[in-house]
């Protein structure tokens, strides 16, 4: 049986809307739980300004059923911590969902990153949004990939001084820069627990994981990566 909150003949008010092209300013068709498409005419994906997943707010099964949880208050300010996580998820697979190789990539990253935040502490905020974000633009430019970040990051509501640090740090992990905070060590760790996870075969899991070792700045790190290896 489908999920009735998914099934379009349960659903109430404006079910589908159109919405100009951010690009060409064409009329793109959404259904209400769409969270991006692309233009017809001018083939750019976009995101759904006006998706919504109201049945998830209180359906017992909506982490199982979307990947997540929507929030009932969405407003910026003072986010939790758990607000702030389904916003960063839900905005990362809206942002590359034609790439779910990169999706499962950023999301084995955050509960890397997730795990030893728990021990090492620092700034959450920080942490999961530059865990998620770490490995999603490896194939831009460092300019490209501050400008998507901080667009991405503005988006769900963080602060401009949190985007700068979130920015700063990514930056300096793309160009190899040491930076001597407890966030930047969390999301370094991270990263390479990630890349060890993704080794397939044992022969892959070896070679990867004695450079693996020697980079990791964390305890907790250095604890993970002996249940990977």
């Amino acid at each position: 049986m489908r999920c009735p909150g998914q099934d379009k003949r349960y659903w109430t008010g404006e079910v589908a809307f159109d919405v100009s092209c951010p690009k060409c300013g064409s009329g793109v068709e959404f259904f209400k739980d769409e969270g991006s498409a692309r233009c017809p005419n001018c083939g750019h994906r976009f995101r759904n300004p006006r998706v919504s997943f109201d049945c998830a707010k209180w359906c017992t099964y909506a982490e199982a059923c979307l990947g997540f949880v929507p929030e009932r208050d969405l407003s910026p300010v003072n986010p939790g911590e758990g607000a702030l996580a389904s916003r960063l998820i839900r905005a990362v697979k809206e942002e590359y969902a034609p790439d779910q190789a990169r999706v499962a990539r950023a999301l084995s990253t955050f509960q890397y990153a997730k795990e030893l935040l728990s021990s090492e502490g620092g700034d959450p905020r920080i942490v999961l949004a530059a865990a998620l974000l770490l490995q999603t633009g490896a194939d831009s430019s460092d300019d490209d990939r501050q400008a998507e970040a901080k667009r991405i990051l503005g988006e769900i509501g963080l602060d401009a001084d949190t985007v700068a640090c979130i920015c700063h740090l990514l930056r300096c992990l793309s160009v190899g820069d040491d930076l001597d905070t407890v966030e930047f060590r969390i999301v370094s760790d991270a990263g390479a627990l990630a890349t060890l996870a993704a080794a397939r075969g044992e022969s892959d899991r070896e070679s990867i994981g004695s450079p693996v070792k020697e980079k990791l700045r964390t305890k907790a790190g250095r604890r993970k990566v002996q249940a990977l290896t």
